[in-house]
C-alpha cells in the first residue's frame, strides 16, 4: 500500500510540475560485474515504470536501487580498504578523499587576466616568478668567491661508517628529483653503494667542487592558502637528487658533532633533536609568565621575513662557518654546494625553461634549514639583554621594563637594531605584518621607519593564539570551532571504515588538535574552558561510536573506544615533555632555568623535586612553577629512567589523582 501510495504521489507530480524528473545516479566510482548486472537491471525497471506508471514497477523500481547501492557501498568498502592497506601515504590519502580534502592538481592558472589550461606555459609562469621575486629582493647583489676559501690545511675525510649511516638515515619517500631516482630505491642498495659513495664524497672534499648535477633543483609549487589559479598563492619546494642528498646528510653529521647551541643559537628551537614548537611555546610564555610574577611591564613582537630562505646569501654564511670554528674543508663544499645553481618546474612531466638561482638554501632540502638557523645564530646577541625565542624563520622578541614608559623606549630601540641587522644580512621584512603585544596594558602605537606599529589583543605563535591576559581563551575557542567542523566528516569516514581505523583518524585529527602546545595552558585554562575542551573531546566518541541518543556516559564512551580520558591525555603529555627536558637537559635554557629550583628529598633519593617560587597568580603560569606540582604526581622513582620506561610508569600510574 505505501510503494502504491508513492507511485501514485509521484505520478500527480508529473501532471504538475513539468521539469519534475526521477534523478538516479548512473555513474559510480567503484564497479564490478555485479554492480553492471544490477544497473542494467534497475535500468530496465525504471524504463518500465516511466512507460507504465505502475504500482509494481515502482515496487521493483525502488527495490533494484536499493540492492545496487547496497552492493556500491560494499564494493567502495572492501576498494578504501585495500588502498589503505598500502602504506601510510595511501591511508591517509584515502582518509582525505573521505573528508573531501583533495589535493590541489595545478591544471588552469590566470596569465595576463586570462585562464589558461597550457601546462608548458603554467609551468614557465611558476619559474618566472619564484625567480623574479627573489631578484627584486636581493638589490645590488652580486654573488663572488670569497677569500681564502681554498687554503685548506687538513681535511677528515669520510669513512664507511658515516656513509652508512647517512644511507639510514635517507628518507623513504617515493619524490625524486631530476634523476628519477627516489629515497626508497637509493637505500635498497646500500651495502653496494656506500664504498662506491665514500670514494665519491671524498673525491669532492679533496677538489671542492660539487657535480653539478647536483645543483639542479626540480621546483614544485606547493599550495599555501588561496585562489588555486594564482602563482602568487604558491611556494617553491625543491627536489634534488638522491646522491645528492647522501651528501648532504654527510655533511650534517659533521656539523652535529659541534655545539649545537654555539653553531645555531641557545634560542633557536627549529630543525633540532630534542627541540620543536611545544619547546619554544613553553620557553616565551614561562618567560613572560616570570616577569609578570615579578610585576614588570612585559612586550613580544614578531618580524615577518619575505622569503627568508631564498634570501641567504652565501658569502655572509662562510663567514659566519669561519668565526664558528667550522673544518675549512666543509666551509668550502657547503660554499661549492650552494654556488651557480639552477632550477626548473615540473607539473605533470613538463618542464619550464632552467633559471638561475642567485642566493638562497635549497628549500626541501636537508641541509638548508639548518644552514639557515647558522645565519641567524647572532640574532640574540643584536637583541640584547632582551629574550628571544625563534623556530627557523619564526622568531619572538620578549622585552620587559619596569614601567611603560622605559617598555615602549626599550621596544623603539630594539626594534631598530633588529631591523637595521636584518638588512645587513640582506633579509627583508615586511613592516606592516609586524605583530606586537603588550600583556595587561591598553593598545600602543610605536612609530618605526615611518611604519606604525599597534600592538594588539592577541597574536599568533607557532600556530597558537596568545592573548594579552595569558587565559587561551581565543586559542580554546578556535581549537573547538574546528573540531566540531570536522565532526561531520568524521561521520562519513565512520560509514566506510571500521572502528580501529576511524580512531586512527581520531588520534591524528582530533586529539593531536586537542593537546597541541598542552604543556603551555594546561594547568592555565579555566574551568569553563576545560568543559567545552571535554565536551567537544566526547561529542567526537560519540560519533564514532554512534551513540546519537547519549546512552552511554564518558567512562563508557572511553572504554569503548579505547582512549583515555582527555584529562589523563593531557597529564601525561606534559609529564613527557617535562621528563625529555630534565632527562635530556634539552633545551638548554629550559633545563638550567629547571634544575636551579631542583632539591632532593633524603627519603626518596631516585626523584627530584622542584621549588615553587611564584608569587601572583600570573607566576603559577610559569613552567617552573608548574612542574613542582607534576613530579609530586609522579609517584614512583624516575630518575634515570628512559622514555619508555618513564611511559610504561605512567600507564601504570593511577590517574584518580587528577
Amino acid at each position: 500500500m505505501d510503494y502504491g501510495i508513492r507511485a501514485c504521489l509521484s505520478r500527480t507530480y508529473g501532471k504538475f510540475i513539468k521539469s519534475r524528473e526521477l534523478v538516479i545516479r548512473d555513474s559510480h566510482e567503484v564497479t564490478s560485474v555485479k554492480i553492471v548486472r544490477l544497473k542494467n537491471r534497475r535500468n530496465r525497471f525504471r524504463k518500465k515504470w516511466l512507460k507504465e506508471k505502475t504500482a509494481s514497477n515502482f515496487v521493483n523500481l525502488v527495490r533494484e536501487s536499493r540492492k545496487l547501492r547496497k552492493e556500491v557501498r560494499r564494493v567502495r568498502k572492501n576498494v578504501i580498504r585495500s588502498n589503505m592497506s598500502k602504506s601510510p601515504k595511501h591511508f591517509w590519502s584515502e582518509i582525505n578523499k573521505l573528508r573531501g580534502i583533495q589535493r590541489n592538481e595545478v591544471d588552469k592558472m590566470e596569465l595576463n587576466g586570462e585562464i589558461t589550461t597550457d601546462i608548458r606555459k603554467i609551468s614557465d609562469s611558476f619559474i618566472n616568478f619564484f625567480t623574479n621575486k627573489v631578484n627584486n629582493l636581493l638589490t645590488n647583489y652580486v654573488p663572488y668567491k670569497p677569500r681564502n676559501i681554498d687554503n685548506i690545511s687538513q681535511i677528515e675525510f669520510f669513512t664507511t661508517e658515516e656513509v652508512d649511516r647517512a644511507l639510514s638515515r635517507l628518507s623513504n619517500k617515493k619524490s625524486s628529483g631530476m634523476d628519477g631516482l627516489s629515497g626508497f630505491f637509493i637505500k635498497i642498495f646500500t651495502k653496494i653503494l656506500a664504498p662506491v659513495l665514500k670514494s665519491l664524497f671524498n673525491k669532492i672534499l679533496t677538489t671542492g667542487e660539487i657535480p653539478s648535477t647536483w645543483k639542479i633543483a626540480k621546483i614544485v609549487p606547493v599550495h599555501k592558502k588561496g585562489d588555486t589559479s594564482k602563482v602568487d598563492n604558491f611556494r617553491p619546494v625543491s627536489n634534488i637528487v638522491s646522491i645528492a642528498k647522501v651528501f648532504e646528510l654527510t655533511i650534517l653529521q659533521r656539523l652535529e658533532r659541534m655545539n649545537q647551541d654555539m653553531l645555531v643559537g641557545g634560542f633557536q628551537h627549529g630543525f633540532r633533536k630534542d627541540h620543536g614548537t611545544d619547546t619554544a611555546i613553553a620557553e616565551v610564555v614561562n618567560y613572560i609568565s616570570e616577569a609578570r610574577d615579578e610585576k614588570e611591564c612585559v612586550a613580544v613582537y614578531s618580524a615577518d621575513l619575505t622569503a627568508a630562505f631564498d634570501l641567504l646569501q652565501k658569502e655572509k654564511l662562510v663567514q659566519l662557518l669561519k668565526r664558528k670554528g667550522v673544518p675549512d674543508y666543509l666551509v668550502r663544499v657547503i660554499h661549492s654546494y650552494l654556488d651557480k645553481r639552477v632550477g626548473y618546474v615540473q607539473i605533470k612531466n613538463v618542464r619550464s625553461c632552467v633559471h638561475e638561482i642567485l642566493a638562497g638554501c635549497v628549500q626541501g632540502s636537508i641541509l638548508g634549514p639548518v644552514l639557515f638557523n647558522i645565519y641567524m645564530s647572532e640574532l640574540d646577541e643584536i637583541v640584547s639583554p632582551h629574550k628571544i625565542v625563534s623556530y627557523a624563520d619564526d622568531s619572538y622578541v620578549i622585552i620587559k621594563a619596569k614601567n611603560q614608559n622605559l617598555l615602549v623606549n626599550e621596544l623603539r630601540m630594539t626594534l631598530e637594531k633588529h631591523f637595521s641587522w636584518l638588512g645587513e644580512m640582506g633579509m627583508k621584512c615586511n613592516m606592516t605584518k609586524t605583530e606586537l603585544i603588550i600583556f595587561d596594558s591598553d593598545e600602543l602605537e610605536i612609530d618605526i621607519r615611518g611604519t606604525t606599529v599597534k600592538s594588539s589583543e592577541s597574536m599568533k605563535m607557532l600556530g597558537m593564539i596568545v592573548d594579552k591576559r595569558l587565559t587561551w581563551e581565543m586559542h580554546m575557542h578556535k581549537t573547538i570551532a574546528k573540531i566540531r567542523s570536522i565532526i561531520f566528516s568524521l561521520r562519513y569516514v565512520r560509514k566506510n571504515l571500521s572502528l580501529s581505523d576511524t580512531l586512527k583518524v581520531v588520534r591524528a585529527q582530533v586529539v593531536s588538535r586537542l593537546t597541541y602546545g598542552s604543556p603551555a595552558w594546561s594547568n592555565v585554562i579555566s574551568y569553563k574552558l576545560r568543559a567545552k575542551l571535554k565536551s567537544v573531546f566526547y561529542l567526537v566518541l560519540r560519533t564514532v561510536i554512534r551513540d546519537f541518543q547519549f546512552k552511554m556516559n564518558r567512562r563508557t564512551l572511553s572504554r569503548v573506544a579505547k582512549i583515555e580520558d582527555i584529562e589523563v591525555i593531557l597529564f601525561k603529555r606534559t609529564s613527557v615533555f617535562l621528563f625529555n627536558i630534565i632527562n635530556n637537559l634539552t633545551p638548554t635554557n629550559l633545563a638550567g632555568m629547571m634544575l636551579s629550583r631542583a632539591y632532593f628529598n633524603e627519603r626518596q633519593p631516585n626523584r627530584v623535586f622542584f621549588t615553587d617560587q611564584s608569587r601572583t597568580k600570573a607566576g603559577k603560569i610559569s613552567l617552573l612553577n608548574s612542574i613542582s606540582n607534576y613530579t609530586t604526581k609522579w609517584d614512583f622513582d624516575w630518575l634515570g629512567l628512559t622514555k619508555n620506561e618513564f611511559k610504561n610508569n605512567l600507564r601504570a600510574l593511577n590517574c584518580h589523582i587528577l
